[in-house]
């Protein structure tokens, strides 16, 4: 047996991610930047939580959306630290509900009012297809459906494309898509 040697610690700075050596671009296959439930579990919440619990737990875990799920685990909606915002929990506090009483179902986007990627045309489709589909959506996130097995498959992020393309954007305020894509396309032309 080889004896291996154990080394010291004190001059490592920092830890790796798999972004730090991914090579994605507008022009990368756009399954390259979804968040795939196959392979990562899903973020879910039931949505009979308290709002105020719940916006504690994402800020917490750096969690910016969950879908919601009915004590049955049935899909019900999507809820976001922007749908959580205090400015929304004040305008239900305005009609005589009471902070404990306001629940996550209550401020989510219900799965009627939400669209989704089809699964097979994002086979086809680039991240520069995917981020121009947001942009003109205004979205942040958007969810995957596998329209030929009826489920969610998968969800994608503005936030993980961001940090997939390597750049550095405060995504959490009011930002547009067309910006995100033009410091892309700015970064590229620099290269």
């Amino acid at each position: 047996m080889k004896k291996l040697h154990l080394v010291n610690l004190e001059a490592t700075d920092n830890i790796i991610t798999p972004e730090q050596f991914e090579e994605i671009n507008l022009a990368s296959p756009a399954v390259e930047i979804f968040t795939d439930f196959k392979v990562h579990k899903a973020l879910m919440i039931d949505g009979d939580t308290m709002a105020v619990t719940a916006l504690q737990l994402m800020l917490k875990t750096h969690v910016r959306m969950n879908i919601v799920v009915a004590e049955n685990d049935d899909f019900i909606g999507i809820i976001s630290t922007n749908e959580l915002s205090e400015q929304h929990i004040v305008a239900k506090l305005s009609k005589g509900i009471a902070r404990e009483d306001i629940l996550v179902k209550d401020l989510m986007i219900p799965k009627a009012d939400f669209h989704a990627f089809d699964y097979s045309e994002l086979l086809r489709a680039s991240v520069g297809d995917v981020v121009s589909t947001l942009e003109n959506y205004q979205l942040r996130h958007c969810l995957v459906l596998d329209r030929e097995s009826h489920h969610i498959r998968g969800v994608i992020s503005t936030s993980d494309i961001a940090r997939k393309l390597h750049m550095d954007l405060d995504l959490n305020v009011k930002q547009s898509f067309g910006s995100v894509y033009d410091v892309v396309h700015q970064k590229a032309s620099s290269m």
